[in-house]
């Protein structure tokens, strides 16, 4: 817990240069600043505010897209499914893992950034219509 800390500064500036009647510079000061941190400031231990129903949605939200057919693949797949036939296949070879250029790892890359993108923006989207930046 930070402790209240109360510092008071005085500060001598310049403000200006001004001269007295027989033509001597003096120096104005300025009035003491107060600075006092406040004790009653702590961290908010869940910054995220995730729901479930927000993770379950763009979940689906996730897989529907991701399981439609799609051209950049061979016979029109999905990346869900590339993604599943890739698993199974090296699920064959149970004791030996993927080869580093199997395409297993492209696919599980893009896969789950494509499933965090919807988790993120679909949180700060519910965050931020509860926070009333949207009307």
């Amino acid at each position: 817990m930070v402790a209240l800390a109360l510092t008071q500064i005085t500060v001598a500036r310049r403000s200006a240069l001004s001269r007295d009647v027989r033509g001597r510079k003096t120096v104005k000061a300025r009035a003491a600043v107060k600075v006092a941190a406040s004790s009653d400031l702590k961290f908010d231990d869940d910054w995220k505010k995730s729901s479930v129903p927000v993770h379950l949605a763009s979940l689906f939200g996730w897989v529907v897209p991701s399981a439609s057919p799609c051209p950049a693949f061979e016979n029109n797949a999905s990346l869900f499914q590339v993604f599943s036939d890739r698993i199974g296949a090296n699920l064959a070879n149970f004791p030996q893992g993927p080869a580093a250029d199997d395409k297993i790892w492209l696919y599980m890359l893009t896969w789950h950034m494509g499933l965090f993108a919807c988790m993120m923006f679909g949180q700060i989207g519910v965050q931020a219509r509860k926070q009333g930046y949207f009307n």
